[in-house]
């Protein structure tokens, strides 16, 4: 049998060529290899889903999973109510004209308020004129700015929200005042609880006054204590002789200068 070196050449590449078309898929390829035993890295156990027996457990309302074959809906799909897009159809809403919510906005109930309107406010209250107010008083006028700012605030949303492009600076302006008073008021009572402390610790140091007292039950809570009449009368009376003599020596002393 004669054969040339082209012959032999040419059998080889021919080979080669038909043998990539028996192999499998590369993706195949993890399929055809044997399975080897392995061990995990770690020795300890690993944790097993909890068991408890729900038959509710995995059911959510926000991820929108659950409602298998074994829930009953309370909800029956037929007579479900249709919205109504017509609003010539729709149903008049009774408002409440007296409702605390209308506080939120101006006098003449509209969510935009002019510039004149938002300007139209004084000065803040000072602290020199807050100490003299009550307890009720400056809880009312806390009330009042926090009423007002959420006024101011709402307008601000309403006006961002339809870019009015005016109100800025007199809404600034305006919660720039009501967060001085609110500030002022804060220093105020904070005055007062450091006087009422002060008073507190020397009422405890006072022997006189017992704060712990069942006053319901008759207890004092102020006694006084007796004084001895003799020496003290003498005590508190010899400051006075000696300004007397002071002033009798002062008078002296003019008219031999006149």
């Amino acid at each position: 049998m004669h054969c040339s070196s082209r012959s032999i050449f040419g059998g080889l590449l021919s080979a080669t060529a038909q043998r990539p078309a028996t192999l499998p898929p590369g993706f195949l390829l993890p399929a055809f290899s044997s399975a080897a035993q392995t061990a995990s890295f770690s020795s300890s156990t690993t944790r097993t889903a909890r068991k408890d027996g729900n038959p509710a457990r995995g059911i959510s309302a926000i991820r929108r999973t659950g409602l298998n074959k074994k829930i009953k809906l309370s909800v029956d799909a037929n007579n479900i109510p249709k919205p109504v897009l017509d609003p010539a159809r729709r149903s008049q809403v009774e408002v409440d004209f007296d409702h605390g919510l209308w506080g939120f906005f101006g006098k003449d109930r509209s969510p935009l308020q002019t510039p004149e309107e938002l300007h139209a406010h004084g000065r803040a209250w000072t602290l020199q004129e807050l100490r003299s107010k009550s307890w009720d008083d400056l809880h009312r006028l806390w009330w009042l700015c926090v009423k007002d700012v959420n006024m101011v605030m709402t307008n601000e949303a309403e006006r961002k929200r339809v870019d009015a492009g005016y109100g800025e600076y007199e809404a600034d302006a305006r919660l720039k005042e009501l967060h001085k008073t609110k500030k002022n008021i804060k220093i105020c009572l904070t005055e007062r609880w450091y006087s009422w402390e002060d008073a507190r610790v020397a009422a405890m140091e006072d022997g006189e006054v017992n704060l712990y007292a069942q006053q319901d039950k008759g207890e004092p809570a102020y006694t006084p204590m007796e004084h001895n009449t003799g020496d003290s009368t003498e005590a508190l009376d010899a400051p006075d002789a000696t300004i007397r003599e002071n002033i009798a020596a002062e008078n002296a002393r003019s008219e031999v200068r006149v």
